[in-house]
């Protein structure tokens, strides 16, 4: 991923970055500690709330695997 300005145009000014030869794959967001990084370095996706819930459904998941012998009416689920 290439950090950028927004009047940045990608078609005419692209690079490719190698290590040892190898052309590295290009992404366009990046989580690194939990911080999402966009090439405009804009935290719009950050705090999307879809990942939210999905993070939210997934600890519920994780609860609800670990804590069977709890009864159904201990977890809310919509």
């Amino acid at each position: 991923m290439s950090f950028r300005q927004r009047q940045y145009d990608t078609t005419t000014n692209s690079f490719t970055y190698k290590i040892d030869g190898v052309p590295l794959k290009q992404v366009e967001a990046y989580k690194d500690l939990g911080v999402l990084f966009d090439p405009l370095l804009l935290f719009d996706q950050h705090n999307s709330y879809s990942n939210i819930v999905i993070k939210a459904y997934s600890m519920l998941g994780l609860m609800q695997r670990n804590f069977r012998e709890f009864s159904q009416e201990c977890f809310v689920v919509l």
